[in-house]
């Protein structure tokens, strides 16, 4: 009896408890994926990095030789629920205004090289389970703050994360208008401390544990 109820109380707590992925690297150790990535493993997770504008223990999505992908998952290959984390986004994206572009090189053209909305980059947060995507959240150019996730972030088995930057222009000689274009790069978006938590035990577990329970809770007044 007292074992049924320590194995149903380790069951529940479990669900409760979070834990940080913070993302450590190990640069002599971990080992490469392609030519500049390479996969880490910190606090039980997976996940690739690139070597460039890496500078420490955290993801660095960058368009220029950086991670524009990567998969954090579990190494026991077990379900987690996605609760918050840690983003900084900067930009070097801009686009053109409306308008005919004005004489090259004139205060009035360098106005309207940055004259338009800019909405990129952005990161992706695509939740997997089986391979299919069960949840997406996207987030842009931000201060370093707190973000948190939806509901559809639980019982996932991988996080997708994904850099968006449409724009291949490089250099600020555009004439087009309405034409997004990136100085040298587009930006970068750094990613840490993902808070995820275990997932609960399924509900056909918690039923198989109270079943026994309450059989001997039965077996207990049918001897008295």
């Amino acid at each position: 009896m007292r074992l049924l109820l320590a194995a149903l109380a380790v069951c529940v707590a479990g669900a409760a408890n979070a834990l940080t992925i913070t993302f450590d690297i190990d640069p002599a150790n971990d080992p490469f994926t392609q030519s500049h990535k390479r996969q880490g493993t910190s606090q039980g997770f997976t996940f690739e990095w690139a070597e460039v504008y890496t500078y420490g223990n955290y993801i660095n999505l960058h368009d220029d030789s950086g991670v524009l992908s990567t998969t954090i998952k579990p190494v026991n290959g077990g379900k987690f629920t996605v609760q918050t984390a840690d983003i900084l986004g900067g930009s070097r994206a801009y686009t053109t205004g409306s308008g005919p572009a004005p004489a090259h090189g004139t205060a009035a053209y360098n106005q309207w090289l940055t004259g338009g909305p800019t909405t990129f980059p952005t990161v992706t947060f695509s939740g997997l389970r089986n391979g299919s995507v069960v949840a997406s959240q996207t987030f842009g150019n931000t201060p370093l703050a707190t973000f948190g996730f939806s509901s559809a972030f639980t019982a996932i088995d991988a996080l997708l994360l994904t850099y968006n930057s449409p724009s291949q222009i490089r250099h600020p000689f555009v004439t087009t208008p309405n034409t997004a274009w990136c100085s040298q790069y587009c930006g970068e978006i750094w990613v840490d401390n993902l808070v995820v938590a275990p997932v609960p035990l399924p509900a056909s577990g918690l039923l198989l544990i109270g079943a026994v329970l309450g059989l001997f809770g039965y077996r207990r007044l049918k001897t008295t």
